[in-house]
């Protein structure tokens, strides 16, 4: 598995235990990344169909 593709893994876990919005900041610290690739991994995992919503307050994975 890709390091990219991990982490996006990492990424949609953190979504998807999380009962609280999760802000881009908070999931670059985690994930020791930049909030930009934080950004550009959640374009990637819509992009592959899940349903990941950006609120004030942070991200939160849909249907939970």
């Amino acid at each position: 598995m890709q390091e990219g593709e991990a982490r996006r893994e990492q990424l949609l876990q953190m979504l998807r235990d999380s009962t609280a919005p999760i802000s881009g900041s908070a999931l670059a610290r985690s994930l020791g990344v930049s909030r930009q690739v934080i950004v550009q991994d959640i374009a990637l995992l819509r992009a592959s169909g899940y349903d990941i919503i950006s609120t004030n307050r942070g991200y939160v994975l849909e249907g939970q």
